[in-house]
């Protein structure tokens, strides 16, 4: 019996390896850019890192500062962590980050934490501070919504960094479901306000 499925086309393959491609190029460079910094990383150990071509690099980015831009936004990182109404906030908050250190071994708070003390990092802190602080801080009510948004993503980058680089024992062993009913209500009594 035929496959009733939709047969993908060339262009569908070819679109999907590019973002595949793309993707691989950044994670490549976000991990030499927090290791490194912008200055002691070459377009070549990133395309290396992503086992892809320089030449390949610079066709989708078109040069190494146009790359370490996109690698030290945290627009779609921030779209996921707050992509929730505020009653629920905690819980999504810590439960999309834990899903995220889970599917990448990666965090982008802590990567802003290693790479804001580099050369360059200016630009990470900036991007951090506008696309995922401030952004927190509108959506919060109440007063002192700066301290508490501040308190929110300071707790979120102390967990990421006990999982992934210091990997605690407790914090580490412990399931993610407890971790979320552990974490979330601390971050919802902020989020709530007021302090």
């Amino acid at each position: 019996m035929p496959s009733t499925a939709p047969a993908t086309t060339v262009a569908e393959d070819q679109r999907r390896d590019a973002c595949a491609t793309r993707e691989a190029i950044l994670k490549a460079a976000r991990r030499r850019f927090s290791s490194c910094g912008y200055a002691d990383v070459t377009l070549r150990d990133i395309a290396a890192d992503a086992d892809v071509s320089a030449a390949l690099v610079m066709k989708y980015f078109g040069s190494k500062e146009s790359l370490f831009a996109e690698a030290s936004g945290f627009e779609q990182d921030a779209e996921r962590l707050l992509d929730c109404e505020l009653p629920n906030l905690g819980e999504h908050l810590v439960r999309t980050l834990l899903d995220y250190h889970d599917r990448t071994q990666g965090d982008p708070l802590v990567r802003a934490v290693f790479t804001s003390s580099r050369p360059a990092g200016a630009q990470f802190r900036a991007n951090f501070e506008r696309q995922l602080v401030t952004r927190l801080t509108k959506r919060l009510t109440g007063p002192k919504a700066r301290l508490r948004a501040e308190l929110v993503c300071s707790h979120l980058m102390g967990l990421g960094a006990a999982r992934l680089v210091l990997r605690t024992k407790a914090i580490s062993a412990e399931p993610q479901e407890n971790l979320i009913a552990i974490t979330a209500p601390l971050l919802q009594n902020w989020i709530d306000g007021p302090l």
